[in-house]
């Protein structure tokens, strides 16, 4: 298997959770599958499928990383209509600082980012790093308060498997002494 197929595998993971099969943000359906997605769906992928990340799709291949990227902060631009966008330059940058300040994010952490931003931001003039750096952010901060929560349910969820196991266990015990 070559880099590029090896890099491909990684980043399609099967959703566990429905139907749905991960996919590469350069693939077509990868914009809908996350404008299908919410946050809670974003937290299962990361919990239970455990894409690549950026960083370590960026040491695996750099160029295609960034390249990815910058599609995504393009497309983005798109959506909004200002004066202001961002120049080649500027993306690439932007690109290194996300991978380096969010390295433990995947794409679909990014597409989810990026939506938010679409439902909830008002742009007007200019899109810059320093906003989707500060959009990023506020997601982080998000994100990481629902997977400690879910982290939270499921394990209260084992110590009740566990406790109940247990006096189940003594109860049947009991039972058989006395019999």
């Amino acid at each position: 298997m070559d880099k590029n197929q090896n890099h491909n595998q990684l980043l399609m993971t099967s959703y566990q959770n429905t139907d749905r099969q991960l996919m590469s943000p350069i693939q077509s359906g990868f914009n809908l599958q996350v404008l299908s997605m919410s946050m809670k769906d974003i937290v299962n992928i990361a919990l239970v499928d455990k894409p690549v990340s950026l960083f370590k799709s960026y040491k695996q291949e750099e160029e295609k990383t960034i390249d990815i990227l910058m599609l995504m902060l393009l497309k983005f631009q798109d959506f909004f209509n200002c004066k202001s966008k961002m120049d080649k330059s500027q993306l690439v940058e932007t690109a290194h600082l996300v991978i380096h300040k969010f390295r433990h994010l995947n794409f679909y952490d990014i597409g989810m980012c990026l939506k938010e931003a679409k439902m909830n931001e008002k742009i007007y003039d200019r899109i810059d790093g320093n906003m989707i750096l500060e959009w990023l952010m506020k997601y982080d901060i998000t994100r990481t308060g629902m997977i400690v929560t879910k982290r939270q349910e499921q394990d209260r969820q084992n110590n009740n498997d566990c406790k109940n196991l247990a006096e189940r266990t003594s109860i049947q015990t009991l039972k058989d002494f006395l019999s």
